[in-house]
């Protein structure tokens, strides 16, 4: 009797427990033919990955995420190419260390192109405990080419408003 219940007790605690989340699994997942959930983890993944190697400065790994084709529009709507990214993470001197969080993160695709939505928040440790957090909104259009996912743009915009207006100032 006393196995029974202790059974029962861990397979109540078992199935109350929150499995584990795929780090690299969309929250929105819309697809065409051709492009499988398999296939929406790996860009996801890929977003991700560029992100871990942006903040350590790895250079290499970046390289290799990026293809040479790809085109960078920035937040003040600057656009770069891989090379030009690179050169300038290189140079920049105050790289101050962050932490960051990747969410609401949408996928929409065909088997030939896939676009991920997400929202980037960044919180950068400055000097003297300073604290200072930018939020932004992601887009990364892929291709698929060879059997491989590489993303072909990508556009980030800095969240700086909480509404939208027409409004002429």
């Amino acid at each position: 009797m006393k196995i029974n219940f202790i059974l029962l007790l861990l397979v109540i605690i078992g199935c109350k427990s929150n499995p584990k989340e795929d780090p690299a699994k969309p929250d929105t997942f819309i697809a065409a033919a051709g492009f499988t959930n398999a296939d929406s983890v790996a860009v996801v993944a890929i977003v991700k990955d560029f992100f871990k190697a942006f903040d350590e400065k790895d250079i290499e790994k970046m390289s290799g995420i990026l293809g040479p084709s790809v085109i960078i529009i920035h937040h003040n709507g600057a656009t770069t190419n891989r090379e030009e990214m690179l050169a300038i993470i290189k140079e920049t001197k105050n790289w101050w260390p962050r932490t960051r969080t990747i969410s609401n993160v949408e996928c929409i695709a065909d088997a030939a192109i896939a676009i991920v939505g997400c929202d980037n928040e960044v919180i950068f440790s400055l000097p003297e405990n300073k604290k200072v957090k930018e939020h932004y909104k992601e887009t990364w259009i892929f291709k698929h080419t060879a059997g491989l996912w590489k993303p072909v743009r990508c556009h980030y915009s800095k969240v700086i408003v909480d509404k939208h207006t027409e409004e002429v100032n």
